[in-house]
């Protein structure tokens, strides 16, 4: 935890330039504009290490920066045997070795040399030229605005006040509270068939999960389960997992109502978390991202 901390106030003194941002004054600035690559339903951003291109998916749901083994490698880093890491995800939970990054950089923004977790040998994202997962450790430094339909991710770095007015378009935004949020991500209520869920909003999760024991909570049997289409779906675990893909009654997120949702269901990944919303969900909104207050904003879609 000390280490994470001191990370956040590194990346907080080089954000930005003295000169080019005023901490005093109320108000936000982007400081970071990343272009956006969608691949499938996956959001990809570009950095280098070490003066090596590297490809990363921008995972609100991952805790931190984290690398695939075949891209410490290719990228000459290290390890740190010493720290060793709990992964949990889809498919499962392992343990590995810490990582080293060196020489990170996103456009001009230079992030500090610390440890990262490596992901499982064998993880589908080395397959698809990914080489790892860029998480709120950094992300939840700034305010940050996800406008996916764009192909845009934009950070903001200042001083927020009680009156400041963020996002820009906050009035056209409907709003959820995150303050139940743990480790940096983002917890947020759903109601799924009446039932208060909660949910991890999760850019790197490519389609909307609901754990076993909360679809049974409202009213979903073993027996339903069975009849719906199995899908086989990878994660951050060493194996992939089996899940049905069940049609809801109906979502309510962030005040609009989706009806006859279909959503995987499967294994509970984490306590405290029912639901992950998805890519499915976020790659057709502009989904702003209050780190500092603890809000979700969504933008109103046009009628």
């Amino acid at each position: 935890m000390r280490r994470w901390l001191a990370l956040l106030l590194l990346l907080a003194g080089c954000a930005a330039p003295r000169e080019d941002f005023d901490f005093e004054t109320c108000g936000v600035r982007p400081r970071l504009v990343i272009p956006i690559e969608m691949r499938g339903p996956l959001p990809l951003m570009q950095a280098t290490i070490k003066g090596q291109p590297a490809t990363f998916v921008l995972d609100t749901g991952a805790v931190a920066v984290a690398l695939t083994q075949p891209a410490l490698r290719r990228l000459g880093l290290g390890i740190d045997p010493r720290a060793v890491n709990t992964v949990t995800g889809v498919g499962g939970t392992s343990q590995t070795v810490a990582g080293r990054l060196e020489g990170f950089r996103i456009g001009d923004l230079e992030v500090p040399d610390h440890r990262v977790l490596l992901l499982p040998p064998g993880i589908a994202l080395s397959a698809g030229g990914i080489d790892g997962l860029f998480g709120v450790s950094v992300l939840s430094v700034f305010e940050v605005e996800l406008d996916l339909p764009r192909r845009r991710a934009t950070l903001y770095a200042g001083r927020l006040c009680p009156d400041t007015l963020a996002p820009p378009w906050a009035a056209n935004a409907l709003v959820m509270d995150a303050s139940r949020s743990e480790r940096g991500r983002f917890v947020v209520p759903v109601v799924l068939d009446g039932k208060v869920l909660n949910a991890l909003v999760d850019t790197g999760a490519g389609s909307s999960f609901v754990t076993r024991d909360a679809a049974a909570g409202i009213g979903v049997t073993p027996e339903m389960l069975a009849r719906d289409p199995q899908l086989a779906v990878s994660g951050a675990g060493p194996a992939n997992a089996s899940m049905a893909a069940h049609r809801f009654g109906a979502v309510v997120i962030a005040g609009e109502r989706f009806e006859g949702p279909v959503f995987h269901v499967g294994e509970r990944v984490e306590r405290g978390i029912d639901m992950i919303l998805g890519a499915d969900y976020l790659a057709g909104r502009r989904v702003w991202l209050s780190y500092a207050r603890r809000r979700v904003f969504v933008e109103k879609r046009q009628p």
